[in-house]
């Protein structure tokens, strides 16, 4: 059985070829501020199935707005797009839908980059991966522990343990997160 890094296998999946329905959708996500400008912001490109564009909106009004200016929006679209649309449907039928697990998906990036755990980018040195794709299960994990190693070398030590902590545990806590379970 052969392991890969996982380096290799996210680097594997970004040159994975993407479906052209993806590539079309991808495209139109990309231009999509470019051609409807401030009402861009009121709106959420949904999916395209068989040539039409299913948009969320944020009100009715808009909707409508939008339904109107239909025709002048493909005309401005479909030249940046590999397949051209045929139409787009816009409702406000999924808007809070998709901006209830935006919100909830940046509510909780935002708040795990602001743990007391996280070490600032600043800080943490590149990882060199290893593009050896039969390494076996020993190397793979010599690679991870010297990569670890060399992340830590740039902590402030615990005071209480002498181990790397991330600068916002001791701030936090005066010392490392498991000191300060154990003192609890």
């Amino acid at each position: 059985m052969d392991f890969e890094s996982l380096n290799q296998i996210l680097g594997a999946l970004k040159i994975m070829e993407r479906s052209p329905q993806q590539k079309q959708f991808q495209k139109l996500i990309e231009s999509w501020e470019q051609v409807l400008g401030v009402m861009a912001t009121h709106t959420q490109p949904l999916y395209i199935q068989r040539r039409v564009l299913y948009v969320a909106t944020s009100s009715a009004a808009l909707s409508q707005e939008l339904s109107f200016k239909n025709p002048q929006i493909l005309q401005k679209l479909n030249p940046l797009l590999p397949t051209p649309l045929d139409k787009i449907r816009f409702s406000t039928a999924q808007w809070h839908t998709n901006q209830l697990q935006s919100q909830s998906t940046q509510t909780k990036s935002n708040e795990w980059l602001d743990h007391p755990s996280m070490i600032p980018k600043s800080q943490k040195p590149p990882i060199v991966s290893s593009t050896d794709k039969n390494q076996n299960p020993q190397t793979t994990f010599q690679n991870w522990a010297k990569a670890v190693k060399i992340r830590s070398q740039a902590l402030p030590l615990c005071p209480q343990c002498q181990c790397p902590t991330p600068p916002g545990e001791i701030k936090r806590w005066s010392v490392c997160a498991i000191c300060a379970i154990k003192q609890s």
